[in-house]
């Protein structure tokens, strides 16, 4: 099982497991957040925190919301939607322990122009 705390605590997400890859996206909002997205099927992911620790945003299509800590802002995933694919949700991967976000391989997805993965 592994932990994902955001800066003050307030929210833990386990996992139960690592991935091989994160992905990091450069759309308008990912750019700004600076976050690198590990993906889970949700049931296998489990958000620890008071009901109202957690804020979220969705933009564009709407068809994810992205989760932060109310008390110290960290971006620590996003979830599906009514209108999203609700096999898939993400992990900010960023707030993980270092020795494991150091083992794992950054891609790197153009969703500002191209949406593909650049040099893969």
């Amino acid at each position: 099982m592994i932990e994902a705390s955001c800066h003050c605590g307030k929210v833990k997400i386990q996992i139960p497991n690592s991935t091989e890859k994160v992905t990091s996206c450069n759309c308008s909002v990912c750019t700004r957040y600076g976050a690198l997205w590990a993906y889970f099927e949700p049931k296998s992911v489990t958000v620890n925190c008071d009901k109202d620790a957690l804020g979220s945003y969705s933009w564009g299509d709407k068809t994810i919301e992205f989760k932060h800590c109310k008390s110290c802002g960290c971006i620590t995933h996003y979830t599906p939607t009514d209108c999203g694919n609700k096999d898939r949700m993400a992990v900010n991967f960023r707030l993980v322990p270092a020795n494991i976000l150091n083992s794992v391989k950054i891609r790197y997805f153009d969703a500002a122009d191209t949406w593909t993965f650049i040099g893969e």
